[in-house]
C-alpha cells in the first residue's frame, strides 16, 4: 500500500504541480473500475492508501508521460 499524498507531493516537487492531475486524468477509466474517483485522487486525504492496481496504473502512466519512476520508499 502506498500513501497517495505521498505520490502527488512528490510529482509536485519532482515535476510539476500539473503532473499529478496529468497522471490521474490518463488513469481515470481504469481507476473508476476500481471504484475511485478524480474528487478522490485530485486533493486526496492523508488516509487514503492506494492498492496495488491503483499504484501500477499510475506508475505506468508516471513512466508514458515524464518517463521517470518513483521508489516505493517515497510512497509509504
Amino acid at each position: 500500500m502506498a500513501k497517495a499524498i505521498n505520490f502527488k507531493n512528490w510529482c509536485n516537487q519532482n515535476i510539476s504541480p500539473q503532473a499529478w492531475s496529468r497522471i490521474v486524468l490518463r488513469s481515470i477509466p481504469e481507476i473508476r473500475k476500481i471504484g475511485l474517483e478524480m474528487k478522490d485522487l485530485d486533493e486526496p486525504k492523508d488516509n487514503l492508501n492506494l492498492d496495488e492496481d491503483v499504484m501500477k496504473l499510475l506508475s505506468k502512466s508516471l513512466d508514458d508521460l515524464y518517463q521517470m519512476k518513483i521508489e516505493s520508499e517515497v510512497l509509504s
